[in-house]
Parts: structure tokens; sequence; C-alpha cells
């Protein structure tokens, strides 16, 4: 039934519907990238898709808020908390927090999810940085970005070595010299098709035999 598919979107995420009038014969619209058609016998049903930020953002700022919750917690080499932490073992402890594991070091943590340019840096990707020598192509360093600013600088939380849990800037000279890249991990498995994917389950169970009694 359509109100299962209705019900369904909702509960996944916020999104708007707006349903249009049904034509028999209609010129076919580009669609955007964000906007899937849901075709019914009497009507279609334009549903726009952004992955909205507004679902997206409230996850992000759970996240953040609670990483927050530790600054000023004393830095410890292979430190995995919640006494202690080192960077990896920081963003290891608030990612399974919510479910998600990470790898055990930054190194391997790069690994994860997918790659981010600089200039779309969103606020929970993580960034990673060479380590002390700046000479070094490896990651030794990684933290989770707070905020972003219109110019496209952004602060990150991290476990720093002198200070423990804290926030920095990235144009710091420190480490805009020993910037390697962003990762999306935490929400990288989320995207339309599981969306989709919900909306088809729930047509097969209104297709399949319902008994009455």
């Amino acid at each position: 039934m359509i109100l299962y598919r209705f019900i369904a979107i909702a509960l996944l995420c916020v999104i708007s519907i707006s349903p249009t009038k049904a034509e028999k014969k209609r010129t076919p619209t580009a669609l955007s990238a964000d906007t899937v058609v849901a075709d019914t016998t009497h009507e279609k049903i334009s549903i726009s898709l952004p992955l909205p930020h507004t679902f997206i953002d409230q996850q992000i700022d759970s996240l953040i808020g609670y990483a927050r919750k530790y600054i000023g917690t004393p830095y410890r080499r292979g430190g995995k908390g919640p006494n202690r932490f080192d960077c990896s073992g920081f963003m290891q402890y608030v990612f399974n927090h919510f479910s998600y594991p990470l790898n055990a070091n930054s190194a391997s943590q790069y690994l994860q999810g997918i790659s981010i340019p600089e200039e779309k840096i969103r606020r929970g990707d993580l960034v990673f940085f060479k380590g002390r020598n700046s000479r070094q192509k490896s990651v030794g360093h990684v933290g989770l970005v707070t905020e972003v600013y219109p110019d496209g600088q952004f602060r990150f939380i991290h476990a720093s070595t002198s200070q423990g849990i804290r926030e920095d800037w990235n144009y710091e000279t420190y480490y805009a010299q020993r910037y390697i890249g962003a990762r999306r991990i935490y929400f990288a498995q989320i995207d339309k098709s599981m969306i989709l994917d919900a909306i088809l389950d729930l047509e097969e169970i209104d297709d399949s035999p319902f008994d009455g009694n």
C-alpha cells in the first residue's frame, strides 16, 4: 500500500512529498539526481530525496557532542579510553558508541569510508595527517571535523599528544603542513539506495497474500 511507503520514508528521514496530477500523456522532464518518481496506477508522486540534512545533521550533532564530552581527557599512546586516549583510540571509542566500528589505528582508519576532497569536507568527516615528521608520507594522526566555515577552513577534535582531547584549526602551521586527506566514514553507508530498498521491501509486503481473519 502507498501508505506503507510514506511511513517508511518518514521514519528513515524527513523528506518532502509533493503529489502531482496524473497525466496520460506527458513530456518527460529532467529529474535531479536527488529525485525519485514512484509510479502508481492512478498517480505519479515526486519524492525529493536529498538525503536530508535534517536527518544527517542530527546524527552528526550527536557524534560531535559525544566527542566534545571528552575534551581535556589526557593523551596516552595506545589509550582506548575512556580515561586516556591516543588519536585513533579516541576516534574508535567515539564511533563505537554509535555502533560503527573503526579500525585500530589511524593508517587503517584511512582505508575506511570514502575519500572526500578538501573543498567538500563537512562536519563528521575524519581528517588525517602525517605524524610528527612532516617529511613522511604515511598517516600518523586523525581527528574529527566539528565545524566547517564558508572560506573552507575547519576545526577538528582530536587527541593531542601534549594537551589531550582538544579542538584545533586546520590552517595552523603544524597541521597544514601535515594534512593528508579526509574520509567520510560514519555516513558512507547511508545513501538513497537504503531508502529505496526499504520502499521495495514494503511493496513486496503489499503484494503478499493477506489473511483478514
